[in-house]
């Protein structure tokens, strides 16, 4: 809680701990959105919102501020880290704040943050609806945005945007400009977003608790409303993980390869790189330098853009370059990078070059179905399967675990004393 010289409160970070384990685990991504929230105190409502392996929304925590200003933001950020092990998110999605933007900086130095893209195309008609072109201006932005299938390719279709329309001289436009490497696709596919290009997730959160708060809720009630909306998450992320293990989705190719995915991934994630399988049908690799130790490839794929009227297909080229000596496989269009999926162009050249079993950096960890998350063995009040017999093993072993650490903390040798029989334990019980 954070309370003003009067003794007021003014701020409060509130994060069970179920969402403190499964920050270990999926605190790397995180969208963030203040929605106003009309409670008793008028405090907007700011969720932590992470990605788990069933591609569900998981809440790492949440904050009721009393200002949106940049001295708030930075008290939340910090508390939160602080809660979180003191580890920072390594991406940050949020909408178009420049108080939130001066917060992420200093509290977030190294979090790669980007933009809510959705939120800046909405505005669209609101600061260019005085164009006389105005009809065709938001589908030739959206265009340029997202047709770039590179950063060279976005240059060059931004300035010749920014000319047909005569629009050098606009002043939200030129913001964005200079600030494209916060939300233009080309710009940050790079990095892994687990897929999200917008908060998007952060607002069906506020939502989802609409159905548990209102405007006369107390802090009170809200600490028991956040739970019982909670249980609710959790029965579903059960649902999905008792689904794992008793049922499969069959393979649509009898390649070891795509066995290789459906015994690893979550069903979930399994149904997304099925779609890349398919999404093979409307593409044709060409060779460009091939050897055996490193290749080139050109990947031509039919894309439809637009919808409706406006919907047209483009036959766009992708470039994959193939090591052959690992049997690694890059793509530029980099949608293993972005959502953690091998994207179709890597496997038109994994067919050609009969790759039976793709590396494991490809099977990512965080889409994994054998295994035993940390934040499933916290015993929590609102999670009955917690009360099972590992669950409360787990519990017994913590407590004093946590005891000793409280003990030797301030001793050099009993530290390392310890550290030695730790470590021994666990090569013991692996």
């Amino acid at each position: 809680m954070d309370l003003d010289d009067k003794g007021q409160l003014v701020n409060v970070l509130w994060a069970d701990a179920r969402s403190r384990a499964a920050c270990k685990e999926f605190g790397d991504v995180v969208s963030f959105d203040t929605t106003y929230l009309v409670n008793k105190y008028d405090m907007p409502f700011a969720p932590f919102v992470g990605v788990n392996h069933h591609g569900q929304s998981i809440l790492l925590g949440c904050g009721l501020i009393s200002h949106e200003d940049t001295k708030s933001f930075s008290w939340l950020f910090r508390t939160w880290m602080t809660c979180m092990w003191g580890c920072a998110p390594k991406a940050l999605i949020t909408d178009q704040c420049m108080a939130m933007k001066n917060a992420i900086e200093e509290v977030f130095p190294h979090t790669r943050h980007r933009w809510c893209i959705w939120h800046i195309l909405k505005k669209v008609p609101e600061k260019l609806g005085n164009c006389e072109e105005r009809k065709s201006i938001s589908p030739s932005l959206h265009n340029v945005v997202y047709d770039s299938l590179t950063i060279e390719e976005f240059e060059v279709a931004w300035d010749m945007f920014i000319k047909k329309y005569a629009l050098q001289n606009n002043e939200w436009l030129h913001g964005l400009y200079l600030e494209r490497n916060r939300w233009v696709p080309a710009f940050v596919k790079d990095v892994f977003w687990v897929g999200m290009a917008s908060t998007q997730r952060s607002e069906s959160m506020n939502t989802y608790f609409d159905g548990y708060i209102n405007s006369k809720t107390t802090l009170k009630q809200f600490v028991e409303q956040y739970e019982n909306a909670l249980a609710k998450k959790v029965e579903n992320e059960n649902y999905e993980d008792t689904k794992d293990l008793t049922s499969y989705i069959p393979c649509i190719t009898a390649a070891q390869l795509e066995k290789q995915f459906q015994s690893a991934y979550t069903r979930a994630k399994f149904i997304e790189f099925k779609d890349e399988i398919v999404g093979k049908l409307n593409c044709s690799l060409y060779e460009r330098k091939v050897s055996d130790v490193w290749s080139e490839y050109e990947v031509e794929e039919d894309i439809k853009f637009g919808e409706g009227e406006e919907e047209r297909t483009k036959r766009v080229s992708f470039k994959v370059e193939f090591n052959g000596e690992t049997n690694e496989a890059n793509c530029n269009c980099r949608l293993f990078e972005f959502r953690g999926i091998v994207c179709r162009h890597q496997l038109m050249v994994f067919h050609e070059r009969r790759v039976q079993r793709v590396p494991e950096k490809y099977v990512l960890r965080r889409w994994r179905k054998n295994l035993k998350r940390a934040h499933t063995k916290v015993r929590i009040n609102y999670d009955n399967s917690s009360s099972t017999i590992e669950a409360r093993r787990h519990d017994n072993m913590c407590n004093p675990f946590n005891e000793v650490a409280d003990l030797v903390e301030d001793s050099q040798g009993k530290y390392e004393k310890v550290m030695g029989t730790a470590t021994g334990a666990k090569r013991r019980a692996a």
